[in-house]
């Protein structure tokens, strides 16, 4: 029987770990209906502009105005009349899940389920999750989605953007 010696057992465990951890990074990089109804939500609570990425081209279009804009300008002005920035307005999506209703080769139905909490910083919800203030609220919607030059994009109605 071979004997290794230790540093040689300890290289063997790095490079193992290593190829796991090149393995789990390809398999994230997939793109899923899931994945990208995640990624919308948790842009859209967080009124982050990076949600366009994730909505479909038709629903982009169809607007005269960028609703995107329209939507963080309502936010905006919300915070305001309640005396406070922007910030107080974003919240955070949490014990995130969800469930492929239908899905066909280009499109699904997704619903996603959680929680959002105000989030004006990124420690806030650790502390009103610890200490207990500040309300948390549920989110259950079912969330279409179309397969778009290779990518997975939300569509129809989302949340309560401007339709």
């Amino acid at each position: 029987m071979v004997r290794l010696s230790r540093s040689a057992g300890i290289i063997l465990v790095l490079i193992l770990g290593f190829l796991v951890q090149l393995l789990f990074t390809f398999a994230d990089s997939t793109d899923t209906p899931n994945k990208a109804v995640v990624q919308f939500s948790k842009a859209y609570f967080n009124l982050d502009k990076s949600m366009a990425k994730r909505i479909c081209k038709k629903r982009l279009a169809s607007e005269d105005v960028d609703f995107i804009d329209q939507y963080l300008h309502l936010a905006a002005e919300e915070a305001k009349k309640r005396g406070f920035g922007i910030n107080f307005m974003k919240n955070k999506l949490y014990h995130i899940e969800t469930e492929t209703i239908s899905k066909k080769d280009n499109e699904a139905q997704i619903r996603i389920t959680g929680k959002i909490r105000v989030s004006i910083n990124s420690v806030y919800p650790i502390v009103a999750k610890l200490f207990n203030i500040g309300a948390t609220h549920e989110v259950d919607e079912i969330i279409n989605v179309i397969k778009e030059d290779g990518t997975w994009k939300v569509c129809g109605n989302l949340f309560s953007l401007p339709v």
